[in-house]
């Protein structure tokens, strides 16, 4: 789901950049779509799923040691 959310805003910065703006009014379409979305939200939530996802990888790793 985030990286759903995040390819969206990706994607509509590379839209919007390419648009045929002056640089002034494409920074200001980016700042102001950037501030729909809820950033600190979006990497706290990358962040605990990159946490969670170390912790089960170092569970395999374990359990290939022990040849299970």
């Amino acid at each position: 789901m985030e990286g759903l959310l995040i390819g969206g805003l990706i994607g509509a910065a590379v839209g919007v950049l390419f648009a045929p703006f002056s640089g002034d009014k494409s920074r200001a379409l980016i700042k102001e779509k950037l501030k729909e979305f809820d950033l600190d939200d979006i990497v706290g939530r990358f962040s605990e799923a990159f946490e969670e996802a170390k912790k089960e990888a170092g569970k395999v790793q374990d359990d290939l040691a022990r040849g299970e």
